[in-house]
């Protein structure tokens, strides 16, 4: 048994320092991206006020159904609806979401669909690249209604 233990801790040293990798850092800063306002009914837009050191990708996470939902992501799939380039959301200032914006699933199959289909908190996160360790900027909403 002892031998066991002796031969498994180096493992168990290695999934520790593994756990220790830092997370994504997502900043909640209004003077860069901005959503206002901040709660919404089913029926109401909401406008994203971008900084002048806005990035390349848009993508909002549905809380109730663990769901992304990508807007803007460079190389999308041929079947994704984006909201625009990522050049031109770049060079966006303010855009605006509303109960008709579609957004894609990424995910095996994906395909778009409305964004804001329940009542629950969104995230809204801008990158330069979503699906990594980069970082970015982010903000919440809250749908509200049914």
């Amino acid at each position: 048994m002892r031998i066991l233990l002796l031969l498994l801790s180096p493992f168990a040293s290695l999934a520790s320092q593994e756990s220790e990798a830092p997370e994504t850092v997502w900043v909640e800063s209004p003077k860069h991206f901005n959503c206002n306002p901040s709660e919404i009914s089913f029926k109401d837009s909401i406008s994203i006020s971008l900084g002048e050191s806005s990035f390349d990708e848009l993508a909002i996470f549905r809380e109730s159904d663990k769901t992304w939902l990508f807007l803007v992501v460079g190389g999308a799939p041929a079947e994704m609806n984006s909201l625009m380039s990522p050049s031109e959301l770049k060079s966006t200032k303010v855009l605006s979401l509303n109960s008709e914006t579609t957004g894609f699933r990424w995910e095996y199959n994906g395909y778009n669909e409305k964004i804001f289909t329940v009542s629950g908190k969104y995230t809204v996160y801008n990158s330069d690249t979503l699906e990594s360790e980069v970082g970015g900027y982010k903000c919440d909403i809250v749908v509200t209604g049914n």
